[in-house]
This record gives structure tokens, C-alpha cells and sequence, in this order.
């Protein structure tokens, strides 16, 4: 078994990379997530011992209350989406010569051959010549998405919360 005299460490490296990126992209929304539910619940406690009970407390309550599942759903490991929350962003043309290869966004559009062959391309080649950097392209592919389905949860929380800060100055500008 002979390896091309055009392989070199560098797509490995640089794979490992892009890689640990879609990680921490993962790692960092999860703590996104965190804070925002840690708001929401400290927000209903204080909203529940504090604030009388009115038709804006509680909607304020109720809102609060529906971003709390969000959150903890949120910090599952999201691997794999049920059928009935999964909803694909279907793509209409070919990837863009324009998508950024490290922003999780852009990776997570493509197919694991379609990923392949444009990281070929774009580290320079050598991916396509081992199984091995295939895999790690896999790893890649499945972090993005992993991150982009956390991200649209916590979007959704943040929508719930913050609707939800507007009930909370409502009960304040009424006392």
C-alpha cells in the first residue's frame, strides 16, 4: 500500500481544526442556552413570589414556562432529530462558492460527499485518498448540524423570553 507523494499532514491538521471548531460551536451554544434558561427560570421565580396575579403575569408565567422545555430539550445531544421536529432546509441550487468552511451554518448544507469533495478542494486535496479523513469530514458534518439545530433552539427561546420581557415591564410600568 503506497500513499501519494501529494499527501501531507496539513488536511489532517487542518480537518482536525474545522473539527474542533463545529465542537466548540456546539459547547458554546450549549451555553447560550444555559444562560438563557438560567433567566428564565430565576425570571419566574421572582415573577411567581413577586408580582400579583394578572392577566399579564400571567401570560408572563406561561411564557416563561414554555421556554424552560425548550432549554432543557435544547441540551440534549441532538444527533438525531424526530421526525416530527425536523424540519431540512431544502437547497435550491448547488453550494456557493461564498460559504465560509468553518462556519457551522454553511457545513451543515452540505452532504457528507458533497463536504468531501469541496474540502478537497478547498485544503488543497488529499482528503479523498483515505477513509480516515473521510470520517473526520463525518465528524464535521454531524457537529454543524448538531450546532445548527441548537442554534434555531435557542433562537426560539430567545423569541419566547423576550416576548416574555415585555410582560415583565408591563407589570412594571403598572404599579
Amino acid at each position: 500500500m503506497s500513499v501519494s507523494s501529494h499527501l501531507t499532514p496539513e488536511p489532517e491538521r487542518r480537518l482536525w481544526t474545522i473539527l474542533e471548531h463545529m465542537q466548540h460551536s456546539v459547547e458554546w451554544t450549549d451555553r447560550k442556552i444555559e444562560a438563557i434558561t438560567a433567566l428564565a427560570i430565576v425570571e419566574l421565580a421572582l415573577i411567581r413570589m413577586l408580582a400579583p396575579a394578572g392577566p399579564s403575569g400571567i401570560l408572563t408565567l406561561v411564557l416563561l414556562s414554555l421556554a424552560l422545555p425548550l432549554g432543557v430539550f435544547a441540551f440534549s445531544p441532538l444527533t438525531g432529530m424526530p421526525q416530527w421536529l425536523y424540519t431540512p432546509v431544502p437547497r435550491q441550487d448547488k453550494p456557493s462558492v461564498d460559504h465560509c468552511m468553518i462556519w457551522a451554518e454553511d457545513i451543515a448544507q452540505y452532504t457528507h460527499s458533497e463536504l468531501v469533495h469541496r474540502l478537497d478542494k478547498y485544503l488543497g486535496g488529499g482528503i479523498t485518498a483515505t477513509p480516515y479523513h473521510e470520517d473526520i469530514v463525518g465528524q464535521i458534518v454531524i457537529h454543524a448540524r448538531i450546532a445548527v439545530r441548537k442554534q434555531r433552539l435557542f433562537n426560539a427561546a430567545c423569541v419566547i423570553v423576550g416576548i416574555a420581557q415585555l410582560g415583565v415591564l408591563g407589570q412594571l410600568l403598572w404599579r
